[in-house]
């Protein structure tokens, strides 16, 4: 090579293009793999600083093979890189060998197909219930992963367009599809399962509106009459059917006047030897002797007999109307959802279901007198029974002992309970009773507090009860045979209009049912009508015969009752209208 041309090129400073072509022309004819990795010199840099030679005496540019020709022409294309790249971190570009796509070692394997079977399979494992689902789905990401293997790749920046293919061939982070459940929760949610399942075990489900629809939170006038009395709300039901919710919402409806009591809590902090139920009880009782006027609320399964018929009991013994609640959950009735719900054993809530099934009807339904009415009621027989006093000698001729006279008040027991039955269940045993429970009316006014009218009071030799007069609202909750049934007992009883039996209980002799009352109420009214005695302050007094007395009252009077049911120990049922001649022998007026 001439010294001269060799000194003009080395003092001429060398263009980035110049140099490249410089160098990478032999690479390319001689094709040798491990020349063309040996970098020219140190960059433009290299030329400029130095006064030797670029070219060593062993660089293929000594070949005469591949010399290339003088002067080499510079092509003016733009670097395939878009963005100006400094001297000093210009590479060579690969050779024809390498110019086919190679993936690096160290980076995973990211073929298309591979990634969209990972994804159909994550996708297969989240919702295999839901194909319509998966169908789309897979059609998305497989319209997504060819999209993105068309796109071409520059060989200039391999790493990069490798991670954005990656990136873009993973599942796609859509917003999720009301109909498609939530991926990352399908630890929780077993494949196939349905989006309405349960949520897990001892998770409380958020019931309806419609569970929440009892009179005694929806009905203003009942919600203020019972402010003003004294009531149990015993509330009974499976684990997990909705007893806590109801509570509370019983607490919120009444506020200061309301206390929950939960069995749950005595059972867990009671003495092991001393009875839960015992403890809960004689908490409610020291609520009540604290507080004259509350609403008490017992949250408990009470699925026996003996514990309703107990706490019907203590309701009574603070005189107190007891009224029982039964969640009205969509699931009250699913063993398999509530023994998921509470935890415990499908057995186990299967047999108490059975308990439950048998206490679901009550002894009887009826409206039972809040306090206010029952001490109102209770003060103006009384004063009957006093009026009364002074006309016995010419009603009665003799006392049971002869020379002695007994004052009615002591001749007749008083009731506890002060209410009218509509309908005598004997917990399911009695004609039409299980009709009578399921009727829509029964059912959506359990709860509610009417206004029911005392119209008059009357006496036998076996009873002492006030007459009920009913209204049109009323007469929707008795029976339609109520009558009808005394007709084999009293006479002509079927031929009364409807509601004519409706009556209360204020006390009987001693040996007789408090069910003879209504019949006796009956055989006064199937008598013709007679003409008053005398007129009391009250009323006036009408005289039937046979010791029958009734006091048509001036003004009938308001007794507020509330529509519940009742319980007690089991025993002999009632007697249904049977009479027992002996039973006039031993009362004190004839």
């Amino acid at each position: 090579m001439d010294p001269e041309n060799n000194r003009e090129v080395s003092d001429m400073p060398a263009s980035p293009q110049q140099e490249e072509v410089a160098v990478t022309q032999p690479a390319a004819a001689e094709g040798d793999g491990e020349e063309k990795q040996q970098p020219a010199g140190n960059g433009a840099g290299d030329a400029v600083g130095s006064n030797t030679a670029p070219v060593q005496d062993d660089s293929p540019l000594e070949s005469p093979e591949a010399k290339p020709p003088v002067p080499v022409a510079v092509p003016e294309e733009p670097h395939p890189m878009s963005d100006p790249v400094p001297e000093a971190e210009i590479m060579l570009p690969p050779t024809q060998e390498d110019a086919a796509p190679q993936q690096p070692e160290e980076l995973p394997p990211c073929s298309p197909e591979k990634v969209q079977e990972k994804v159909l399979d994550e996708v297969e494992a989240v919702v295999e219930a839901q194909e319509v689902v998966k169908e789309a789905q897979a059609q998305n990401d497989g319209e997504k992963i060819e999209a993105s293997t068309e796109k071409p790749a520059e060989t200039s920046m391999q790493e990069k367009a490798l991670k954005k293919a990656e990136a873009e061939m993973a599942p796609p982070a859509e917003p999720k599809k009301e109909s498609e459940p939530d991926t990352s929760a399908k630890s929780a949610v077993p494949p196939g399962a349905e989006a309405s399942d349960p949520a897990p075990e001892k998770e409380p489900t958020l019931p309806s509106a419609g569970s929440l629809s009892f009179p005694i939170l929806k009905h203003e006038k009942t919600k203020d009459a019972l402010c003003r009395s004294r009531t149990l709300v015993v509330i009974k039901g499976l684990p997990g059917s909705g007893k806590t919710f109801l509570s509370r919402a019983l607490a919120d409806a009444y506020k200061d006047h309301c206390s929950v009591f939960c069995a749950d809590d005595y059972a867990d902090s009671a003495d092991p030897a001393m009875d839960a139920h015992k403890a809960l009880d004689e908490a409610v009782v020291a609520c009540c002797a604290d507080a004259p006027t509350v609403l008490v609320v017992v949250d408990d399964t009470n699925h026996t007999h003996e514990r309703l018929a107990r706490l019907g009991e203590l309701a009574r013994e603070q005189r107190m109307v007891v009224v029982f609640l039964t969640p009205r959950t969509e699931w009250n009735a699913d063993t398999a959802r509530l023994a998921k719900l509470s935890g415990r054993k499908p057995a186990a809530i299967t047999a108490m279901k059975r308990q439950l099934d048998e206490v679901c009807l009550p002894l009887f339904f009826g409206w039972f007198l809040l306090t206010p009415a029952q001490d109102q009621l209770r003060s103006t027989g009384s004063d009957f029974l006093t009026a009364l006093d002074g006309f016995k000698k010419n009603a009665v001729g003799s006392s049971v002992n002869e020379g002695q006279e007994i004052p009615l008040e002591q001749y007749f027991k008083g009731k506890r309970s002060l209410h009218c039955t509509t309908k005598f269940c004997d917990y399911g045993k009695a004609e039409g009773a299980k009709e009578y429970a399921e009727k829509p009316e029964v059912s959506e006014l359990y709860g509610s507090v009417f206004d029911l009218a005392v119209s008059a009071l009357f006496v036998t030799p076996r009873t002492f009860g006030a007459r009920v007069s009913l209204t049109d609202e009323q007469l929707v909750l008795w029976p339609a045979d109520a009558e009808k049934e005394a007709e084999s007992s009293v006479p002509g009883a079927g031929s009364l209009p409807l509601g004519s039996r409706a009556h209360i209980t204020l006390g009987c002799a001693d040996g007789v049912e408090p069910v003879q009352t209504g019949l006796d109420l009956l055989e006064i009214l199937v008598l013709p009508e007679v003409e008053p005695v005398t007129d009391l302050e009250l009323g006036s007094l009408r005289f039937y015969g046979e010791g029958r007395w009734m006091l048509e009252l001036k003004e009938p009077m308001c007794a507020a009752a509330c529509f519940s049911s009742f319980y007690k120990r089991r025993g002999p049922s009632h007697e249904k209208g049977k009479r027992d001649p002996k039973k006039k022998k031993n009362c004190a007026i004839l």
